[in-house]
């Protein structure tokens, strides 16, 4: 094999050896092909066991009310239970093609796996492109997390496992029952038209290199033409940037997102008319944007983290009375000390959701009183390796008397979504491995 590099000897010989299924499957990935491609398969495992509770809320007819409650007597159910969960369970297969000149093709295939044996989602649900890096930094086209969802990734976080109610509970979510997260390529015309916390598809992202510790990121998710509805023609599109520094001990990060005519104030508490889908409807267009800031410090054996975010809908609507704004504040603190090594570490964290504020067309009075909430964790993490880990968390979240927040996934309410007002406790175990 005269002219060909010692590695690929090695790969060479490797294959050679293989049995004829494994070598089919091995061709199949790339990886007994001697070129300059590089394959690299990758995954988390992280299933875990939890005891959810939920507490009961009595709420009369005709107690005070926020604007954006609904009508009518509240009563929620006491409810309690365990459950298996796969959690945010992963293969990938990521690779990359050297162009010369310090340019490259990149590109990445990643699914959910459903390792408690429940459905999941199709091949490449989760992060997936293909693109080119180069001196100019990195450009790429797929369905992949907002600069505004990657902000709080790994940083943000104990664990990996973000159903152990870490910060993205109360951060990037409004409350309403909306989802803490979703994965979508446009307008679906439900609550996760309000959510910010985004895996977007029909994306297009641009990554700039990093400078001094300073690194851009920028996203534009198209809206594939015109949506006509009864209000009339809309153009459903996703813009985002964030912004990382980098100095030792010091991350900063700062995201933007601008969702335009996908119009979450219409799961917010707004009445129907407010949802241009809907005959009727005078709502002709929306603009619904956030912001976050989150500062990561280490220092010695102890990591803190403060996150800050604000939610903004805005929805121009010819319906007088009509809700047509909201925005509200979000805060949360976090410390976690490791200590024995830096195998063992113990964690507090918290939450609180203000109330925010609201207007409605013609200028009546809009009252958000009672929409917020708070929320808690804590927990203990052992690391076997720096693959391996398992963990017990507790964590809650405490709705004030109309808010509707809940960690993720919330437990099954018979009719549909939760009442506001519950009271939701978990006490959580699992282990995590990435390979």
């Amino acid at each position: 094999m005269q002219g060909v590099p010692r590695a690929q000897h090695a790969v060479v010989r490797l294959c050679a050896r293989m049995p004829g299924t494994v070598l089919a499957m091995a061709v199949g990935m790339g990886v007994c092909e001697v070129s300059q491609a590089q394959v690299q398969i990758y995954g988390h495992l992280t299933p875990m066991t939890d005891w959810v509770s939920v507490s009961e809320r009595q709420t009369p007819a005709s107690a005070p009310r926020p604007t954006q409650a609904p009508a009518g007597a509240i009563r929620s159910p006491e409810m309690s239970g365990t459950r298996m969960l796969s959690s945010i369970s992963y293969f990938g297969m990521r690779g990359k093609e050297d162009l010369g000149d310090g340019y490259a093709a990149i590109w990445q295939i990643e699914t959910p796996v459903s390792i408690d044996g429940k459905a999941t989602g199709a091949i490449g649900a989760r992060n997936s492109n293909v693109g080119v890096k180069g001196p100019f930094g990195t450009v790429f086209m797929g369905n992949w997390d907002t600069p505004y969802q990657w902000s709080t990734l790994s940083v943000g976080s104990p664990v990996r496992n973000p159903y152990t109610g870490d910060l993205s509970t109360i951060l990037s979510n409004p409350g309403f029952n909306v989802p803490n997260t979703t994965t979508q390529s446009g307008r679906v015309n439900n609550a996760s038209d309000a959510t910010f916390n985004r895996r977007q598809g029909n994306t297009i992202q641009y990554w700039t290199p990093e400078w001094a510790g300073l690194q851009l990121q920028f996203s534009y998710s198209l809206s594939n033409g015109t949506v006509t509805t009864p209000a009339g023609d809309i153009a459903p599109q996703v813009f985002g940037a964030g912004l990382e520094y980098l100095n030792g001990p010091l991350r900063v990060r700062y995201a933007y997102e601008l969702h335009k005519d996908y119009f979450g104030l219409a799961w917010l508490g707004a009445p129907a008319s407010a949802n241009p889908s809907n005959v009727g409807s005078r709502a002709t267009g929306s603009s619904d944007d956030a912001h976050k800031v989150l500062i990561v410090f280490t220092y010695a054996q102890t990591k803190w983290v403060a996150g800050w975010d604000r939610l903004t809908y805005r929805t121009d609507d010819g319906t007088s009375g009509n809700l047509n704004r909201y925005r509200r504040d979000a805060f949360y603190a976090m410390v976690q000390h490791f200590f024995g090594g830096a195998r063992h570490s113990v964690w507090l964290g918290g939450g609180y959701a203000t109330n925010g504020a609201c207007s409605r067309v013609g200028g009546a009075t809009c009252n958000t009183d009672d929409l917020g909430a708070t929320q808690l964790n804590l927990g203990y993490r052992y690391d076997f390796s720096k693959r391996t880990d398992v963990y017990v968390a507790y964590y809650q979240v405490i709705n004030r008397a109309w808010g509707s927040y809940g960690f993720s996934p919330r437990p099954n309410f018979s009719g549909g979504n939760a009442p506001p007002g519950v009271h939701y406790r978990g006490v959580g175990v699992g282990i995590e491995h990435t390979f």
